[in-house]
């Protein structure tokens, strides 16, 4: 599990980074393994969705264990996604920006950013997850 200091630290650095790339209005998402909540924030200009986008993009990731960008690119038809999308009671988001996190090899959780264009939302939530010494599921 990532501990909520760790989730807090992502988050923070994660802002940091969407800032410094010019996206301010955006949200971060933390979950469990399990794809439970650990941190969820959004910032003061971002709209109310954030957050639940974010929640799907990273249960999206974990559920297929892989990145939400490449989820993006192979759920390309519109049906399969209403599909997955009912099955899974609206929590499959398959736009960049959610990431499986591993820590020492073993599968810890998952984050994700919503805000941005879905490529820079996956290397925003990336870059803060590589910076507190855990990994990236690729």
């Amino acid at each position: 599990m990532i501990p909520l200091a760790i989730a807090s630290k992502i988050a923070e650095l994660a802002f940091a980074e969407g800032a410094r790339r010019g996206v301010v209005n955006m949200s971060v998402v933390v979950t469990d393994v399990g794809g439970n909540l650990r941190l969820a924030m959004r910032a003061d200009g971002q709209g109310i969705f954030g957050t639940d986008t974010a929640t799907g993009k990273a249960r999206a990731a974990l559920g297929f264990n892989r990145t939400s960008l490449s989820l993006q690119k192979t759920f390309t038809d519109a049906a399969a996604v209403a599909a997955i999308t009912a099955a899974t009671g609206g929590r499959f988001v398959p736009l960049g920006g959610g990431i499986v996190v591993q820590k020492d090899g073993i599968t810890v959780g998952a984050a994700a950013v919503s805000g941005g264009m879905p490529d820079v939302d996956e290397e925003i939530i990336a870059a803060a997850v590589e910076a507190i010494g855990y990994t990236v599921l690729r």
